[in-house]
């Protein structure tokens, strides 16, 4: 039974880029991919603008073959690219480890589906199954290990990761493709949002719409984008001699059982997780050396999250970088987790801490170093990547170098 677990592939489709590097670089060079949206038409919304892929992204699509793209959402394609390139990277298609022993395990809200259109959708079952993006992960790579798709909202990814550590610590798999992706850029979610509130609304600067942190913030951005990395047990990445990138540690899991839209006041379920994180990797809050937060621009989050950063780290709390990558990834709901944990292992890999744009007029209940509108190098040995949910659904992700 392997006790460390470590990741050996990445995969990122998001709305800087459609790989790991593309992101990478338009992240750290401090891109701004806020458009008006075109994957609908949303006169009739305030909040019309998001990140979407990159037009490119339709030539990424293509190498699905056609019938199996007719059955797939975009929130399934997009996964199944990320999942292509985090297998690619790892070298793990055509190695000799037993396609029995290589799961699947993928985070989603759903499969994105919706038809407002005339006449019938005959692949509409197909797309609509809540598990389409790890089964079509498991039939594109014949994987025969478990496959299995968790949906907690925001965190789904964190969930991912964590079942994916369990198929390997249970002695069922050797490596598992784990993460999480979505794509809800459509009229009817983006009203739902923007009917809770949820959603910014400033039409006049749409650049400067997503703003954690900041004392003027209004909401978030939709966003749609994938994360899958390759998780494996150490000894097996080892035997096949596969690139390390960092070891993971079982994610901290917590609910708030508070209120279906909102945090406990204070963090509290927030603060669980946390700590529940570095239990798992046995780690104390000075081992931290940045954070990526949820951070999602919305009024109790960033308060929340900041206060529950203090109660756990305490005296560390004002010396560790905190971030949020959401004014430039958009919000990616389901795909968040996935997205922000590959973001926080390029940040481990590069020693880079990625900037919160748009952060110019401090709060005084956000108190935190979060990295203003710039880049910052600095030494990592271990990230945190925190993740929660609308149900109270809380994940928290730690990296930490080999």
């Amino acid at each position: 039974m392997a006790d460390s677990i470590v990741i050996t592939g990445l995969g990122l489709v998001s709305g800087l880029g459609l790989n790991c590097a593309s992101c990478w670089s338009s992240l750290v060079a401090g891109a701004n991919p806020v458009r008006p949206f075109t994957l609908f038409d949303p006169k009739d919304l305030t909040c019309n603008f998001g990140v979407e892929l990159p037009p490119e992204s339709e030539a990424l699509f293509s190498t699905i073959k056609p019938r199996s793209r007719s059955q797939m959402t975009r929130s399934t394609m997009i996964s199944v690219m990320a999942a292509d390139m985090a297998i690619a990277d790892a070298g793990l298609a055509g190695s000799a480890t037993d396609s029995a022993r290589i799961g699947v395990v993928t985070g989603a809200t759903g499969t994105g589906y919706f038809w407002d259109k005339p006449g019938k959708d005959e692949h509409r079952i197909l797309k609509n199954m809540a598990n389409a993006s790890s089964s079509w992960i498991s039939l594109r790579n014949k994987f025969h290990g478990p496959s299995y798709t968790v949906s907690t909202a925001c965190s789904s990814g964190a969930y991912a990761l964590a079942g994916a550590i369990d198929l390997i610590l249970s002695g069922q798999c050797d490596a598992v493709v784990a993460g999480s992706a979505d794509s809800s850029i459509n009229y009817a979610d983006v009203e739902g949002f923007q009917s809770i509130m949820a959603l910014a609304e400033d039409r006049d600067d749409i650049g400067r719409a997503c703003r954690p942190f900041d004392a003027t913030r209004s909401g978030f951005v939709m966003g749609e984008g994938g994360g899958m990395l390759v998780v494996e047990s150490e000894d097996h990445a080892k035997k096949r001699g596969a690139k390390l990138y960092c070891r993971l540690f079982r994610p901290g899991l917590s609910s708030e059982a508070y209120n279906m839209l909102s945090p406990q006041p204070g963090g509290a379920g927030m603060a669980i997780a946390m700590e529940r994180a570095l239990a798992n990797a046995r780690m104390s809050p000075p081992d931290i050396d940045y954070i990526n937060a949820h951070g999602t621009s919305t009024g109790y989050n960033d308060v929340y999250e900041t206060q529950a950063i203090k109660t756990v780290f305490g005296a560390s709390a004002a010396s560790i970088p905190v971030s949020s990558t959401k004014p430039q990834t958009g919000h990616c709901l389901g795909g968040a987790a996935g997205v922000e944990a590959v973001i926080s292992v390029l940040a481990l890999c590069e020693n880079m801490v990625p900037a919160t744009l748009n952060l110019r007029t401090p709060d005084p209940e956000c108190d935190l170093d979060y990295v203003p509108n710039r880049c910052r190098p600095r030494q990592l040995n271990a990230v945190m990547s925190n993740s929660f949910a609308f149900g109270g659904h809380n994940g928290v992700c730690i990296v930490a170098r080999v």
